[in-house]
């Protein structure tokens, strides 16, 4: 009898730890499995249907994409915007939201239109599903696609200038939108992937493009200003390739800019001058920035210099001036913070040193 309980005893502590690491590699495993499983039903995306533009006023085209996380960083990068234009010129700005984009959103922006009434026209144009559960990271909402759809929702447009929200704009914009595209389908400026340090992240470099078979990263351009010939994208059906590499790759580590560069060949993209997409975590007070071996590799010493002295279109892809204090150039974006209408909300929202 004392072996049998002392065998019974032994049994019941088995099946104690089996149960103990059951539950042990549940509460380890559980969430890794739910990531997995999110991540690949991120893939399956609706590519969707947009509404179209309405007014169809007269002049140069904009666009800019925004959710109401990101309505006072557009209300300062199309202050920006409208505070550089001539007083011949004209902007229909096309402002691409979810469906859920609210009203007093709305009501901000639209203040621009009546403070600049003789040089800009603001609609907002509902995405309505697009781009559902598309593959997101960081910051970043679904939103960062819906520029990949501007040659439909703008179906009467010959061309277009979009632009990210994180922007200042220095210069008026018709010499950009006026570019010669030399029958490309879009213009960009190089992206810094273009660039390496050493043999290390050249070879993380090659591995991103061989990961989204991206033909080469000598024409790789930046998303946050692309200068789009509509028609040319239409006929070359662009929307199609962007929808069939989302369903084939489900995590474009950089999103829409990951799609354009691997969807679009060479060919069909114009590299335009770095002014017109002065990255500014590119730059500090030495040539060449912070990072001479690796910047000198994409932009040569000319190209470098007047983006420096007179940029066109100062764009914040790394830090943000909102966020951090040691953004380059982080005064020009408050110093068009604080005249905009709503500079005590943004004050109140970011609280940066400058």
């Amino acid at each position: 009898m004392k072996f049998f309980f002392r065998k019974n005893n032994y049994f019941k502590f088995f099946i104690l730890i089996l149960s103990l690491a059951f539950i042990l590699g549940s509460a380890y495993f559980a969430p890794k499995i739910y990531r997995n499983i999110k991540e690949k039903m991120k893939g399956d995306f609706v590519f969707g249907t947009p509404n179209t533009e309405q007014n169809l006023a007269d002049g140069i085209v904009v666009v800019i994409t925004v959710d109401d996380g990101y309505c006072h960083q557009a209300l300062v990068t199309l202050t920006s915007l409208l505070m550089s234009a001539k007083k011949t010129t004209f902007y229909k700005i096309n402002v691409f939201v979810p469906r859920e984009f609210g009203d007093e959103s709305k009501k901000k922006l639209l203040t621009l239109e009546k403070t600049y009434s003789e040089n800009c026209t603001i609609e907002f144009i509902s995405m309505e599903d697009c781009f559902t559960n598309s593959y997101i990271s960081a910051h970043f909402t679904n939103v960062v696609y819906y520029r990949l759809r501007a040659p439909s929702v703008l179906n009467k447009r010959s061309r277009c200038i979009y632009m990210d929200t994180d922007i200042i704009v220095e210069e008026d914009l018709s010499e950009l939108f006026e570019i010669d595209l030399q029958g490309r389908l879009l213009g960009g400026v190089l992206d810094s992937a273009s660039g390496y340090r050493n043999e290390k992240e050249k070879m993380e470099r090659e591995s991103y493009q061989k990961a989204f078979n991206i033909k080469t990263l000598d024409h790789y351009i930046n998303s946050g200003v692309l200068l789009w010939d509509l028609d040319a994208c239409r006929a070359a059906k662009v929307e199609d390739r962007f929808r069939d590499f989302l369903k084939k790759y489900k995590n474009p580590s950089q999103h829409d800019q990951t799609t354009i560069n691997a969807s679009l060949s060479t060919e069909e993209i114009l590299l335009l001058d770095f002014r017109f997409n002065t990255q500014a975590y590119m730059f500090s007070e030495a040539p060449y920035g912070q990072d001479k071996d690796r910047f000198s590799l994409i932009f040569d010493e000319k190209q470098w210099k007047t983006a420096w002295e007179r940029p066109c279109i100062i764009h914040f892809a790394g830090e943000k001036p909102w966020k951090d204090p040691s953004t380059y150039w982080i005064e020009k974006w408050w110093n068009v913070a604080r005249i905009t209408p709503f500079a005590e909300d943004i004050i109140k929202q970011f609280r940066t040193t400058k």
